[in-house]
């Protein structure tokens, strides 16, 4: 890695601390991460351009630091890699950040490869796929082979959901705003300003994910600040159907999956989260009923028992 940060940017450093896939080093009071990147050139050109806005607008973002050829991807095994100057990574974004943040960026026609709104679709992709890892290799995966039903069962209701609330979709164009793949809980900048993690979805993707991450830990807090949001935002009834739909599906526990079976993480890491399951399932009737309260989504009767 010293080799190549010296060939790549000119830049000499002693310590570096490597993981899997990125590495992190400071240098002049700054810090740097050399990562690798996950998306297409077409999703990198539109990450851009939607940098230069946000530097344009003075909202804080990352910044992609070219190396000595003038490129920012920067080759490595043949894998791409990119570094990023890192500030404040761990400034901590509360809902009233967020809820700020959300309305400052909009999608346009030019960044139309950053677009995830087919929710249903996408999910239903991924259970497929995970249903068939764990026919191939469930029997290795034995927490895994014991949970993965119920977890497929919450986020087949959320796919039947979604299906059922398009038609509550606006028939103006729907908005779209600057997103990310994933928003945890808490919400430090170094995830959130990171533009490897940006992608454009409607507004309520995000804080669903944050209030998931959150239910997890503070299911109380996640009900407050679900309140927040709806007391500011008054999201229609159908993004206030798909925040209740992105709340049900169990991106947390596919996440984990994931890491578990691709990067040999230890199953340990589920056991919060199934020793959680009856609180969660509290917390989305909870939800359900704060959300109704403000907005006349449809049931999920189950959960509502």
């Amino acid at each position: 890695m010293k080799d190549i940060l010296w060939y790549s940017y000119h830049i000499s450093i002693d310590d570096i601390q490597e993981y899997q896939e990125y590495s992190v080093f400071s240098l002049y009071d700054k810090t740097y991460y050399f990562t690798k990147v996950k998306r297409s050139k077409e999703e990198f050109e539109d990450l851009l351009q939607v940098c230069e806005e946000l530097m344009q607008k003075n909202i804080p973002v990352y910044s992609f630091i070219q190396n000595i050829n003038g490129s920012f991807i920067t080759m490595v095994q043949d894998k791409p890699y990119v570094l990023l100057e890192v500030r404040d990574a761990n400034f901590e974004y509360g809902i009233l950040e967020m809820i700020e943040r959300l309305q400052l960026v909009r999608l346009v026609p030019q960044k139309h490869v950053l677009y995830r709104n087919e929710w249903a679709r996408l999910w239903g992709e991924k259970v497929d796929y995970l249903e068939y890892q764990v026919h191939e290799l469930g029997k290795s995966y034995p927490v895994i082979l014991s949970s993965f039903s119920y977890f497929v069962g919450l986020a087949e209701n959320a796919i039947c959901y979604v299906n059922h609330v398009q038609k509550l979709m606006p028939t103006q164009s729907l908005e779209l705003v600057l997103s990310h793949r994933r928003v945890a809980y808490p919400n430090y900048r170094l995830n959130f300003d990171n533009p490897l993690n940006f992608i454009f979805d409607i507004e309520v993707r995000d804080i669903a994910e944050y209030l998931k991450s959150m239910a997890l830990q503070e299911p109380k807090y996640a009900l407050i600040d679900l309140k927040t949001y709806l007391t500011m935002r008054k999201p229609d009834i159908y993004q206030a159907s798909m925040l209740y739909a992105r709340l049900f599906y169990p991106s947390y526990y596919f996440d984990y999956h994931e890491k578990i079976i691709n990067q040999n993480t230890s199953e340990n890491v589920l056991l919060p989260i199934l020793d959680r399951v009856d609180e969660y399932e509290t917390f989305l009737k909870d939800a359900w009923y704060l959300i109704h309260g403000f907005v006349p989504i449809e049931p999920i009767l189950w959960i509502l028992k």
